[in-house]
This record gives C-alpha cells, structure tokens and sequence, in this order.
C-alpha cells in the first residue's frame, strides 16, 4: 500500500496564465502536504510553463501540440495531426510515469496528457476558472471524477451535476502576502500615492496599451502608475517619456508587490485574474478581449460586474472614456468600500486547500 507522500501526481496546464497559475498553486499545496510526491507537469514545449515550471523546480514534459485555430481551415488540420502526435508523446512519457491522479486546469493542452493517464488507469480531476466553461473541460467532464468550479452558474453547461463543486479558483500563497512598503521600494514609488496597475496578460494587450499611452501622462499627474506592456508590445513603449511616477515594464516577476501597490487595477479579465481580484479584494476596471474562444472573458467580467463587485470597459470604447473610468472611480471612496466588501462576500480564500483535500481523500480510498 502506498502512502501518500509515494504517490504520483501529473498536472496538465498551459498555455495562458490562467490556466498554469491556479495549476502551480494546486501544486505548491500538493508538495506542502505530501513532501515526497513524485510530481510531473505536462504543457508545451513553446508556450510560457516550458520557461516557468523548470525554473520553480518542477519535474515538466512538453507536447507537440499546436494552437486551436478559431475557424475551420487547413490549420485546423495541422491542429488535429499535432493533437495526435502530443497523444502519442503522453502515451510513452506516462507509460512509465503511470499516474495515480491527473489534474487538468483548462485549455486544449490538457486534453492528450489527462486523456493518456486515464489510459493508464488514473482518477481524473478538472479545475475550471472560466464563468463559461472551457471546451476542453466540457470534452473530458464525462471522464471525470471531480470538477472544481469558481461560479456557481457554471453549473448549467454540464450534463451530470453530481460531481461538481464551487470551490473557487486556486491562488498563488505568494500573491496574498500584502507590503505596500516593501512594494513601493521595489517600484521606486511612493507608498502613499494612489497606484493604478495596468495588466493585459504576459504577452500584453494591443488595444490596452494603445489607450494607457493616450493618457498615460494625465492619470501621472495625479497618481502614480505601473504599467505591463507584454513582452511582445515592450519596444513599443519602453521609450516613451515618462516621470517618476510612472513604471514601465515588459512582465512584473513580483506580482505580490505589484498587487501591494494596486489601488485600481486596469487589466483583461481571463480567469487567473479574475480569482486574484476577488481573492485580494481589489478593485478593477475589467476590459474583456473579444479575441477569445466563446467570449468567455466578458462572462467573467460580468460575474463581478453583476454582483457590484468590478466595472467594465469594453474594447472598443475610447481612451477618453477609460480615463474618466479611473477618475470617477479613485475619487469615490465610498464606491471602491463598497466594491471591496461585495469582494469580500463571494471569495473563497481556501479554494486551493479545498480541491487538495478532495483529491488527497480520493488518495487515500483507493489505497
């Protein structure tokens, strides 16, 4: 009989932040409680967790698998051959690796590794941030044993029901450790100063940028301002004029510190950043990409939106319009309260312990 710290664990993840956050949190909880487990990350070979999960010290496997085109064409060809090969590659890799639990936290990327550890004979758990779930969720929800949910509305695009739980999405430890004056030394900042953070994902956002480079010297006047281009849009902006109250940078390595500093956050609302927010309690002006699968993004904005909990910008509105956004908001105190507390109702700071505790009690009955 195994105990648990022999078992072995393959997380699936990838991709976008959103899916690979709440998978690390998933595991930093895992390799808290079971010193010894044998932990095997499954993602890309190109994409963001093939940099990041090595360095942070885990065991990771990159497929082949390409991008899901958005329309039908020869690219969705190419997609369903590499989805083949990224099988086949799973298939081999786990066939000693044999998993006694696979986690898969969204996206495509999950879809060939958790269906080869069900080959193998592994209980399968999904986790799924997105207000409408992800296709790829849909698509293994029948092999399932658990599915986690952060919205309770979720539930409605599954079929079986009796497997599902809203938990809330699993959040980094690292990101809720608040110290605005460790933050503002980090930043060069003042720690009394109104701080706007600006996040458009790790890439960046295009349209996001384009309207904090229209106002970004206004809004310094009167606050301070630290802006993520993006890795990819970095050159554009990394030569603008700008004064000591204003940071530009292409990723921030200390989103703790950057969240320490946050008064109002201006970001995109994919669902790692959606669960930060509510998690922190911190308010947001939410700008949903209309350049994603089904939309789902404005269905996350609108599950704070709805409940008083966040605003919404929409992509094509004006940067004249997102200016007074801001404004409107930093000088209403009793409406950044207010969205704080209804933060503060629908959080569920333990999500993380809570999906770990399901599935280590799955562990200890099959033994």
């Amino acid at each position: 009989m195994k105990s648990n710290n022999q078992h072995k664990i393959l997380i699936a993840a990838g991709g976008t932040g959103g899916h690979l956050f709440p998978a690390i949190a998933i595991a930093e909880e895992i390799k808290a409680r079971m010193p010894l487990v044998d932990l095997l990350f499954v993602g890309t070979k190109k994409r963001m967790e093939a940099e990041l999960l090595p360095k942070l010290g885990y065991n990771f496997f990159g497929t082949s698998i390409k991008g899901l085109p958005r329309k039908i064409g020869l690219s969705l060809i190419s997609f369903f051959l590499s989805f083949i090969v990224a099988l086949v590659e799973s298939l081999f890799r786990l066939f000693k690796f044999k998993p006694d639990v696979a986690i898969g936290t969204g996206s495509y990327i999950s879809v060939p590794p958790l269906l080869a550890a069900k080959f193998f004979g592994a209980k399968i758990f999904l986790t799924e941030s997105n207000s409408l779930p992800g296709i790829a969720t849909r698509f293994l929800a029948p092999l399932a044993t658990e599915i986690y949910l952060t919205f309770e509305q979720s539930k409605k695009y599954f079929k079986n029901k009796s497997n599902l739980f809203v938990t809330g999405t699993p959040v980094r430890k690292s990101l809720i450790q608040k110290n605005r004056e460790e933050a503002a030394r980090y930043f060069n900042l003042s720690k009394e100063l109104k701080t706007i953070l600006v996040l458009g994902g790790s890439l960046g956002a295009r349209s996001i940028n384009e309207k904090i480079r229209n106002i970004y010297q206004k809004l310094s006047e009167r606050y301070q301002l630290i802006w993520q281009t993006g890795k990819r849009d970095y050159d554009l902006y990394k030569n603008l004029d700008h004064n000591e109250r204003v940071v530009i940078l292409p990723f921030i390595e200390r989103m703790d510190y950057a969240y320490s500093m946050c008064d109002l956050l201006v970001s995109r609302s994919g669902a790692s950043t959606i669960s930060e927010i509510v998690t922190q309690k911190i308010s947001s002006i939410l700008i949903p990409s209309p350049n994603v699968t089904e939309n789902h993004q404005y269905h996350n904005a609108m599950e704070l939106v709805e409940q008083n909990a966040a605003e919404i910008h929409l992509d094509n509105q004006s940067s004249e319009e997102l200016y007074n956004q801001i404004i409107s908001l930093l000088e209403d105190e009793n409406r950044l309260t207010m969205i704080s507390r209804n933060l503060d109702s629908i959080a569920k700071p333990d999500a993380t312990k809570t999906i770990v505790d399901r599935i280590i009690k799955h562990l200890e009955k099959s033994e």
